[in-house]
C-alpha cells in the first residue's frame, strides 16, 4: 500500500495504481474501501460518439511520488496522462489528452464524507445525509457536498467538486450514473446519449459526476475536490477561482517512480447470464403460478404452491433495490443466539454475510455493499474458466427463494447451469451447489471473501488447511474463543488472489476454489460457536414454520385468504430475522435487540401465535438488561455473550416497552410466578450483568420509579428526553430535549400503567398513576382544543405551548399522526375525540399508499437542524422521513379495528408487498415477498417534496418500497391481522373472537392452534354478533368504549383437542 498525506489529507493506493482510500482528518471521502480486483468507483472516462474509456485501469502505466499518482496509456484514438495531485485541502485529478476526434471527459467521484466507521456501517443511510447544492459559476457547474449528520468532534465535513474548465454536465448519484440496466449488462447510462443527468438525486449511492463541454485534440483538463473540515452552516459559495489556480501552481513537482504492473493471470471477461425465459420454458417448469406479475404480457414474478418466490431477471431492471433475502436455519426460539443466517441476491451473489449467532462479530464472509453489483468481490462468487478467461455468473434467468434455500437458473444457448445454496435444519452448515442440467463438464471457480468480523480488511484470523477441509478462527475472540467456520468440497485446489493476479495478493481476503471438469462442485461451509458440531434435525423447514404459526391458515374463495396464507409464511420467517439474525438487506450491520422493537415484533408475533414460553423468557432476557443505577434500558444492546456492546442512551418512551410486554403478558396467560423470578441488571459503569440479582416485580419498581422521577415538574407527563419512537424528531438543542413532552408517549405510559394496574397483584400504585397521566393529558394536551399536539412545549409547570398542531407557527406542522392512532389505541379519549382523531387522519394524513407521519415535512434548509435532528438533516426523502413509515401505518390498522372499522383489512392490502399496485395504484415495482419498512414518494430531494408534497395525496407520484425485512413490522402485521382484523385473541380467562372483517368476507375460515385446542373457525355475517359453539350461540359482550365489544368464551369450555366455532359478525 502507497500512502501520500499532505495536512490533513490521506490518499491510499495499492502498488497496480488502484485507490483504496481517500481521508480528511479520519473522514472516508469516498464510499467504499476498495480491493484492486474490483471495478474502481472513482473513475475517469474518457467519451466519444462511438466509444467510451476508463482511463484509471490497470493498463494504464502508473507511477508516483510522495504527493501524486500518474496514469499514462494509449487509446486506438490517441494518448492521455491522468496524474492525481493531493494538497492540504483537497485534490487535483489533472488530465492531459491527445485524440483523433471529438470528446469530452466524465469524472465520477463516490463519496462516504463521514467518519470511516460511520460510513462502513452503512454506506445507504450516510448518504441520505449528504446534502447536494450545485451551482452554475463562470467554470460551468460546481457540486457542494455537505455531510448534514454530526461526525466526531461535532463536525459537518463538506467537500466541492468542479473543474478548471467548463463543466456542462452532472448528477449526485450513482444510480443516475449507472442505471440498474448495468446489472443486466448494459453501459452506464451516463455515458451514452448527451451523458449526465443532469438532475440532483439525493438517493443511497452517493457518487458526483461531473462532464465537461467537448474537447478536440490535445486539451489539459483539470477536476478538483476541496474539502472543508467543519461546515456549520448550508453550503452556498463555491471556491474563488484564483484560490483554486493559487493550489495548483503551487504544488510541487517531483520526479515519478514506477509503480508495479498488474498482470492478471485470467483475464476477467464478458458475464454469464441466463437467456430470458419463454412462456413454454414458464409452463414446463412452473406449470401452477400463484399471484404472477406481469407488464406488458411479460411475467416478472409469482409464487409457487409451496410458497417459494420466483423472480424472472426481467424485473431486475424496474428495481433499484435488488432481489434477494436472508436464509435462516431453524431457530431454537428460547436461544436465538445460536442462529446461522446467509444473505444471497439475485444477481450472483451466492452467498453472502455468513454468519453464526451475532451478525456483526461472528461474521465470516463480506457482505454486498453495492445494490447495482458493481463491487463483485464481496460474498461468494462462481466463474466459468474457459481459455485463460474468468465468466462470472451474474444475472440468471429466474431466481427462487425460500426462507432456508435459494436457487439461482441460468439457461444458456446450448445448456442450462443452477446454482443452489441451502442451510442446513440444525448442524449449521452453509452448502453451495453448482451444477450442468445438461451432464456437461466445466471448470469452475468460487471466490469467497472473508471478514471474520464487522468489515472485510480489518480483522486478523488464522486459516489453516487440514485433509482438504480449511479452519477458519478469529485471532482474538474473549466471547466466543471456539468460534470457528469449517470450509470444505470438492474442490481440486484452494488458493487465494494470486490465482487471479499475483500482485493482488493479501488484498482482498479472497479464497479461491477451483474445480476442473466437473459436471457439479460443491462447496460447504459449517460453523460452530462452542467447538461442538450438531446433527441435522429431523424436522423440515415446512413442519418447523407450521409449528412457528401454530398451524394459522386461512381458507375462502377469494384470493385472501391464499395471500395471507403466503404473507404469514414469509413475515413469520422475517420476524424470526429481526429476533434471532438482526440484520436485513439495505442494514447489513445490527447484531442487536432494539428495546422498544424486540418488545414489539418478536413480543406479539410470540402473543399472537401462543407461545408462552417464548414469552417468558423473552421478557426475562429484556429485563436482565436493565441499567442497575437508573432503571432504564439501553436503545439497544446485544442479547448473546456480547452484552457489553450497548447503547447507553435511550428515548424518553424505551423504558415503557419492557413494562407493556409484562402487562400483555399477564393479561394473556395469569403467569404471576414470572414476577417473583430472580435476574440481574446491567451496570451502567461495567456494561456487564451485576452479581445481585432481584425479583422481576423489583425491577418492575424500579422502572415505574424511574418514570415517575422524569415526570414534568408538577405533571405527571413523561420527559421527551432523547425522543420517542419517530427517531428522526429527536430534539435538536437540550432546551427542546428539557421542555418538550410527547404526547404518544404519554398515551402509551397511560396505556401500560392501565394494565398493569389490572394485571399485577398489587395495582393500585399503577392505577393511581394512570389515572393522574389521564387528567394531566386533558389539562395540557387538549387545553381548549380538540386537536391532540404531537408535543407540547413547557416554558414553565403551568404553560405548554403546542407544537405540530395548527396553532403551531414554529415548525409550520399541523398534524401528528401516532398520538391520533395510540390514544385510541390506549383507550385514553373519549369517543367524541376518538371521531376528531380520525377525521384529522382522514382528511391530512391518509394517502393512497398509507398514512403519514405528519402532515406535511419537517422543515428542510441544507440539513441544519433547528427544531429536530435527522427530521431536518436527511437529504434523502425516504425512511421515516418520507413519512410514511409501514410500522406506523400498522398502528393505525390496530386502532381501525379499536373502533370497529372494517377499513383494517384494506388498509393491510394497502401495505401488502404481494400485487400491491392492484392496490395502491402508483405504486411503483418491488420486491413481492419482502416487508418494506416505508414507502418512499420519488420526490429526487427534500425541496421537491417541500414544494410538491400534495401529489403524494393525489396519488400521483410513484410511491417506492422502503429498505427490506429488518424491522419489527413483520411481528406487528401477523399479530394485527390474528388479533385485530381476524380477532382471535386468547387471554388467561377467555378466547375471545372480535373480527373486523369487510362484507366480502363472508365465509373465511381460519385454522389455529393455541394451548391444545385446535380451532376451526368460520366468519358468517351476521345482523347481530355471536358465537356458535357446541350447538348454542353466545352473544355475551367484552366492553369497548368506541363501538361493541368481542365475543368470548371461557377457556374451561373448551377442552383441548379439535373444536368447529362459527363466529357470527357484523360490518358496515
Amino acid at each position: 500500500m502507497i500512502t501520500t498525506e499532505k495536512g490533513l489529507v490521506k490518499a491510499k493506493f495499492f502498488e497496480t495504481g488502484h485507490m483504496h482510500a481517500l481521508l480528511f482528518d479520519g473522514v472516508l471521502v469516498n464510499q467504499v474501501l476498495q480491493n484492486p480486483l474490483e471495478t474502481r468507483l472513482g473513475q475517469i472516462f474518457l467519451r466519444t460518439e462511438a466509444a467510451f474509456y476508463p482511463l484509471l485501469n490497470e493498463e494504464a502505466t502508473f507511477s508516483y511520488h510522495e504527493e501524486a499518482f500518474r496514469y499514462e496509456g494509449t487509446l486506438p484514438i490517441g494518448t492521455y496522462t491522468v496524474t492525481f495531485r493531493i494538497h492540504e485541502s483537497g485534490w487535483f485529478y489533472e488530465c492531459e489528452t491527445d485524440i483523433e476526434t471529438s470528446y469530452d471527459l466524465i469524472y465520477v467521484q463516490d463519496l462516504g464524507l463521514a467518519d470511516v466507521g460511520a460510513v462502513r456501517t452503512n454506506e445507504a443511510y450516510m448518504a441520505q445525509y449528504i446534502d447536494y447544492n450545485v451551482l452554475d459559476t463562470e467554470r460551468g457547474k460546481v457540486v457542494l457536498a455537505r455531510q448534514n449528520q454530526p461526525q466526531s468532534g461535532n463536525q459537518f465535513p463538506a467537500v466541492e467538486l468542479g473543474g478548471f474548465r467548463t463543466i456542462k454536465r452532472f448528477v449526485t448519484d450513482g444510480f443516475d450514473f449507472y442505471g440498474t440496466g448495468i446489472k443486466l449488462g448494459e453501459s452506464p447510462q451516463g455515458l451514452i446519449g448527451e451523458g449526465l443527468k443532469n438532475r440532483k438525486w439525493q438517493y443511497e449511492m452517493a457518487m458526483v459526476g461531473l462532464q465537461t463541454d467537448l474537447l478536440h485534440g490535445q486539451e489539459k483538463t483539470v477536476f478538483y475536490g476541496f474539502l472543508t473540515r467543519n461546515q456549520v452552516e448550508a453550503t452556498h459559495f463555491a471556491t474563488s477561482v484564483e484560490t483554486l489556480n493559487a493550489i495548483f501552481e503551487g504544488l510541487t513537482h517531483k520526479p515519478f517512480k514506477a509503480g508495479v504492473k498488474a498482470v492478471r493471470r485470467y483475464q476477467i471477461s464478458s458475464e454469464v447470464r441466463g437467456n430470458a425465459a419463454s412462456q413454454n420454458w414458464l409452463n414446463a417448469h412452473y406449470a401452477a403460478r400463484q399471484f404472477e406479475e406481469k407488464s406488458d404480457d411479460q411475467t416478472l414474478s409469482f409464487f409457487t404452491p409451496e410458497k417459494t418466490h420466483v423472480v424472472l431477471k426481467e424485473k431486475e431492471r424496474l428495481v433499484e433495490r435488488h432481489h434477494g433475502t436472508i436464509l435462516l436455519d431453524q431457530v431454537d426460539l428460547l436461544h436465538p443466539e445460536n442462529t446461522l443466517a446467509a444473505t444471497v441476491y439475485m444477481s450472483g451473489v451466492f452467498h453472502s454475510h455468513v454468519t453464526l449467532g451475532n451478525t456483526n462479530m461472528n461474521k465470516f464472509s463480506s457482505h454486498q455493499r453495492n445494490a447495482l453489483n458493481l463491487l463483485q468481490t464481496s460474498g461468494l462468487r462462481i466463474y466459468l474458466r474457459e481459455n485463460e478467461k474468468l465468466h462470472l455468473l451474474t444475472m440468471p434467468t429466474a431466481f427462487e427463494m425460500q426462507t432456508n434455500r435459494a436457487k439461482w437458473i441460468y439457461v444458456l444457448a446450448d445448456d442450462t447451469l443452477v446454482v443452489e445454496t441451502k442451510l442446513s435444519n440444525g448442524s449449521k452448515m452453509v452448502s453451495v451447489a453448482i451444477y450442468s442440467e445438461q451432464g456437461k463438464k466445466y471448470d469452475f471457480v468460487m471466490t469467497n471473501q472473508i471478514s471474520m468480523g464487522p468489515n472485510e480488511y480489518e480483522n486478523e484470523f488464522s486459516r489453516v488447511e487440514k485433509n482438504g477441509t480449511l479452519f477458519y478462527t478469529p485471532k482474538d475472540n474473549p466471547r466466543y474463543p471456539n468460534l470457528a467456520y469449517h470450509v470444505s468440497g470438492d474442490f481440486d485446489e484452494v488458493t487465494d488472489e494470486r490465482f487471479i493476479a499475483e500482485s493482488a495478493v493479501g488484498t482482498a481476503d479472497l479464497d479461491c476454489f477451483i474445480y476442473t471438469q466437473k459436471e457439479v462442485a460443491h462447496l460447504d461451509i459449517q460453523a460452530t460457536l462452542d467447538g461442538e458440531f450438531f446433527a441435522e434435525k429431523e424436522e423440515t423447514t415446512e413442519a418447523f414454520y407450521e409449528a412457528l404459526l401454530s398451524k394459522f391458515k386461512l381458507a375462502h374463495d377469494s384470493t385472501f385468504a391464499e395471500k395471507y396464507n403466503i404473507t404469514a409464511y414469509w413475515y413469520a420467517y422475517q420476524m424470526l430475522i429481526h429476533y434471532a439474525s438482526p440484520h436485513g438487506l439495505e442494514q447489513g450491520s445490527g447484531a442487536a435487540w432494539g428495546t422498544r422493537d424486540v418488545s414489539q415484533g418478536p413480543f406479539e408475533f410470540f402473543l399472537a401465535t401462543g407461545h408462552k414460553d417464548v414469552l417468558r423468557s423473552l421478557i426475562l432476557k429484556v429485563f436482565s438488561h436493565q441499567y442497575k443505577e437508573t432503571g432504564d434500558w439501553p436503545q439497544w444492546f446485544m442479547f448473546d455473550k456480547y452484552e457489553n456492546i450497548q447503547q447507553e442512551e435511550s428515548h424518553g418512551d424505551v423504558i415503557v416497552w419492557p413494562l407493556k410486554m409484562v402487562g400483555d403478558y399477564l393479561h394473556y396467560s395469569g403467569d404471576t410466578s414470572i414476577l417473583e423470578e430472580s435476574i440481574p441488571y446491567i451496570s451502567v459503569t461495567t456494561k456487564s450483568y451485576t452479581d445481585q440479582k432481584e425479583t422481576l416485580k423489583a425491577h418492575i419498581e424500579k422502572a415505574v420509579s424511574t418514570i415517575e422521577s422524569r415526570f414534568m415538574k408538577g405533571t405527571s407527563l413523561s420527559n421527551y428526553g432523547d425522543g420517542d419512537w419517530d427517531d428522526t424528531l429527536q430534539p435538536a438543542n437540550n432546551e427542546l430535549k428539557k421542555r418538550m413532552v410527547s404526547s404518544w408517549t404519554v398515551a402509551l405510559t397511560y396505556q401500560v400503567m392501565t394494565a398493569l394496574g389490572k394485571e399485577m397483584p398489587e395495582g393500585a400504585r399503577y392505577e393511581i398513576l394512570a389515572s393522574a397521566i389521564q387528567e394531566d393529558f386533558k389539562t395540557y394536551m387538549l387545553q381548549d382544543t380538540d386537536v391532540i399536539p404531537g408535543f407540547i412545549y413547557m416554558k414553565d409547570e403551568h404553560t405548554a405551548e403546542f407544537m405540530i398542531h395548527p396553532k403551531d407557527k414554529e415548525t409550520k406542522i399541523d398534524y401528528r399522526l401516532i398520538p391520533l392512532t395510540r390514544s385510541v389505541i390506549a383507550e385514553l379519549v373519549s369517543d367524541k375525540q376518538r371521531k376528531k382523531n380520525f377525521n384529522i387522519i382522514e382528511e391530512h394524513l391518509l394517502h393512497p399508499d398509507g398514512v403519514r407521519l405528519m402532515s406535511a415535512p419537517a422543515h428542510y434548509a441544507g440539513g441544519v437542524s433547528k427544531h429536530f435532528k435527522r427530521a431536518e438533516q436527511a437529504a434523502n426523502f425516504g425512511r421515516e422521513v418520507g413519512l410514511q413509515y409501514v410500522h406506523a401505518h400498522i398502528r393505525y390498522i390496530e386502532s381501525l379495528a379499536k373502533i370497529g372499522d372494517d377499513r383494517a383489512a384494506h388498509m393491510l392490502d394497502v401495505i401488502n408487498p404481494i400485487q400491491i399496485s392492484e392496490v395502491v395504484k402508483n405504486a411503483a415495482t418491488r420486491q413481492s415477498n419482502t416487508y418494506f419498512s416505508s414507502s418512499d414518494a420519488a420526490f429526487l430531494d427534500r425541496y421537491a417534496a417541500q414544494d410538491d408534497f400534495s401529489l403524494v395525496k393525489k396519488g400521483s407520484i410513484p410511491v417506492k418500497g422502503g429498505w427490506r425485512i429488518y424491522s419489527s413490522g413483520p411481528g406487528i402485521y401477523l399479530n394485527q391481522l390474528i388479533r385485530s382484523v381476524l380477532g382471535i385473541r386468547e387471554t388467561k380467562t377467555y378466547f375471545e373472537f372480535d373480527p373486523i372483517l369487510p362484507r366480502e368476507l363472508d365465509g373465511l375460515s381460519v385454522n389455529i392452534e393455541l394451548s391444545g385446542r385446535m380451532l376451526h373457525v368460520t366468519f358468517k355475517r351476521s345482523e347481530t354478533k355471536g358465537i356458535t359453539f357446541g350447538g348454542k350461540t353466545r352473544r355475551e359482550l367484552l366492553p369497548n368504549p368506541y363501538r361493541e365489544g368481542a365475543l368470548f368464551i371461557p377457556k374451561e369450555e373448551i377442552p383441548e383437542g379439535q373444536h368447529e366455532l362459527e363466529i357470527l359478525f357484523t360490518s358496515i
